[in-house]
């Protein structure tokens, strides 16, 4: 069971497909790439019908005030509001009281630098004075000597069943092994390649950098990682990998509690608030051989422990430790992207999207964003938007030609079940969030440990109850209000507006409806398109990971995407380029299709609607410049197609706009209609 668990937890991971074929459009210097700094000048010729991202622009280039992705710079904006909220004595309450406590013992940095490897030091001797198995038994079930939850079996987490839909279960099972790879397997331990080697390394160095600060010498640091190393293998060796169903994984809690022998896993889920499920995923084998392996190597398990305790905290502790753990988790070789940001840039990053953002306590944090900056009256109107065009799919669906009569019934079942999510998440509670501050004792790595278990205890409460898909954990990161996206999430087949892309010009409550549809309302098609691609296929309508659309209409769907990736994989978009990968952007390129052709549908139910005025702020959305070593970045890595050509590609394919603009064969805007390559 190297991966089974971790595999059925990350069952909602949005994945894309490929294809690949040679069409001979799109060909290399079509268009100015408009996303360069500089490219586009006020004095350079450039006309709507031939380049209209370059046109439509061609003021706001150069003003000047185009520095940046679009979405970065939203991003940005809501990043300066998060930190105005910190001294805003205005803005009040539990939730921003516990972020403003849990902010300041992160940027303390001479109290972070005076307390150096401390706080850690009481968890580490604890581990050391441990001399048998119950002691350690008592320890592992002791959320208050262990607030890590270390174990040779943990909670790896909960997440919606697929044998009872309607239910949750909680998986448990091998402790995350040190070198388990990016997959979920453990295979390093048998089969070491250069890449697990590299890992290696850097653990040690992480160790012996925390261990040799508190004394440790190196010899006694060697000895605790080849006892790790030793251990986390025979514990390898016991994984079961012939489990793939959840129904042969699947136990009550008197049963976890007669497999798992004299290990205290029924006492630990019990601690953790789990005591109320009762239907756990595990691998029984596993489990019961944990206890003998405890028993019979307990100093070799020690040493696994402290290593997992350094190597989950050291991040908590001085901002020195903090950087060398950053700098050793750059692979050898990797191409970081260009960064163009300043110290303090980086600063609110780490605190906001590291620090809070990836913890429970985002929640508190995104609920005091909404009270202060987002206002209750936008939810009517995005929820009317999205409602119509949910619509407008129902038409799309049920007259597409290259669809089954099987496969429009199917769809319009899926796109009937969509649930919206429209910015606000359900309240959160806060009262057992208490976070010492440092006039009180406390220190960052202290409350770091005390909003982790709050969100495991959060985490644990709603796993004893039903599953509701119209509901929005405010607790769940991935889910976060504030990130500056949208997304569609397959397992709740939802669709969410997130309050962090809320603003010029993706959407302004002052915004027509032009506009409007030109920003948010074209990326909710989108993201609504992703349901039903090649990832979006593997979810029904309620959530449940089964394919449902006939094979001969997903092979119907792949072949038009073909058509994407081929397009793409034509051009060379700027000199020194070389060619595009059209492969990665195609998921991404036909969702931004998608999400036109509906909106465009949406636009003819609207008399007198100004499609110039939309059209252009479509061009707006996308308008953002960057150096050409970022763009070049973007080239080689992002799953999205460069911004000028969502701009230039994806209008050039309807005739809402060739129309609007007479654009005539000739012109550099002009598409054939026997060469387009719009799939929806």
């Amino acid at each position: 069971m190297k991966r089974k668990l971790l595999a059925l937890l990350l069952a909602c991971a949005v994945l894309v497909t490929t294809g690949c074929e040679s069409l001979g459009m799109g060909s290399s210097s079509q268009w100015i790439d408009s996303s360069i700094k500089g490219n586009v000048t006020v004095d350079t010729a450039v006309s709507l019908k031939d380049d209209f991202a370059a046109a439509a622009n061609q003021d706001y280039y150069a003003s000047g005030e185009s520095d940046g992705r679009t979405i970065t710079n939203i991003a940005r904006v809501v990043a300066d509001r998060k930190r105005a909220m910190l001294t805003d004595a205005s803005v009040t309450g539990k939730a921003i009281e516990e972020v403003r406590k849990y902010a300041a013992l992160a940027e303390d940095h001479e109290g972070r630098k005076a307390l150096g490897v401390t706080p850690l030091k009481p968890y580490i001797r604890f581990i050391e004075n441990i001399s048998s198995a119950e002691e350690l038994y008592a320890w592992i079930a002791d959320p208050d000597a262990n607030p890590l939850g270390a174990s040779p079996v943990e909670v790896q987490g909960s997440a919606r069943s697929q044998v009872d839909p309607s239910s949750y279960f909680v998986a448990i099972g091998n402790t995350a092994f040190t070198l388990q790879r990016r997959d979920g397997t453990s295979d390093a331990y048998f089969n070491m390649g250069e890449a697990d080697l590299e890992k290696m390394v850097m653990v040690e160095q992480k160790v012996s950098c925390v261990l040799g600060q508190m004394g440790y010498t190196e010899d006694q640091i060697r000895e605790i990682l080849d006892d790790t190393w030793q251990v986390e293998k025979t514990l390898a060796n016991l994984v079961d990998d012939s489990l793939t169903k959840e129904e042969d994984m699947t136990f009550t809690r008197e049963e976890i509690a007669y497999i798992q022998g004299d290990f205290p896993m029924t006492e630990y889920l019990d601690s953790w608030g789990y005591g109320a499920c009762d239907h756990f995923l595990a691998d029984a084998q596993y489990l019961k051989a944990a206890d003998n392996v405890c028993a019979r190597y307990l100093e070799k398990m020690k040493s696994m422990l402290i290593v997992k305790y350094v190597l989950s905290l050291g991040k908590y502790l001085d901002e020195d430790t903090t950087f060398t753990f950053e700098q050793l988790e750059v692979p050898r070789g990797v191409t970081l992207e260009p960064d163009g940001r300043t110290e303090e840039q980086k600063a609110d990053d780490r605190l906001f999207d590291e620090q809070i953002g990836s913890t429970a306590l985002a929640a508190a944090l995104n609920e005091a964003y909404l009270d202060t900056y987002i206002s209750p009256d936008i939810y009517d109107r995005l929820y009317g938007m999205t409602a119509d065009i949910i619509d407008v799919y129902r038409d799309i669906f049920a007259n597409e030609p290259w669809l089954s009569e099987e496969g429009k019934t199917l769809c319009l079942e899926k796109l009937n079940a969509l649930k919206i999510h429209v910015v606000f998440p359900d309240k959160g509670d806060y009262t057992d969030l208490n976070i010492v501050p440092a006039e009180a004792g406390g220190n960052f790595l202290e409350a770091a440990l005390a909003v982790r278990e709050f969100g495991i205890r959060k985490s644990a409460a709603l796993s004893a109850g039903k599953v509701d898909l119209n509901s929005w954990d405010p607790y769940s990161t991935m889910l976060s209000t504030t990130q500056t996206n949208s997304f569609y999430y397959p397992t709740v087949n939802g669709i969410f507006i997130c309050a962090g892309i809320l603003g010029n010009p993706v959407f302004t409550p002052e915004m027509s409806d032009e506009q409007m549809l030109a920003g948010i309302g074209i990326v909710v098609g989108h993201e609504i398109t992703h349901g039903f691609d090649a990832n979006g296929v593997q979810y029904d309508k309620d959530g449940i990971k089964q394919t449902w659309l006939p094979e001969k209409d997903r092979s119907a769907f792949g072949d038009r995407t073909i058509k994407v990736s081929s397009y793409y994989s034509g051009m060379t978009p700027f000199q020194g380029s070389g060619l595009y990968n059209g492969t990665r952007v195609q998921v991404e390129a036909t969702a931004d299709m998608g999400g036109m052709k509906a909106v465009l549908e949406l636009a003819s139910r609207k008399e007198g609607f100004d499609y110039d005025s939309f059209f252009r702020q479509y061009a707006r959305v996308w308008s953002g410049q960057v150096s050409y070593d970022v763009e070049k970045y973007l080239f080689d890595y992002d799953s999205h197609p460069l911004d000028y050509l969502r701009i230039n590609v994806t209008l050039a394919q309807y005739d809402e706009f060739t129309g609007t603009y007479d654009i005539q064969e000739g012109d550099g805007m002009y598409i054939p209609e026997g060469k387009r390559v719009k799939v929806w």
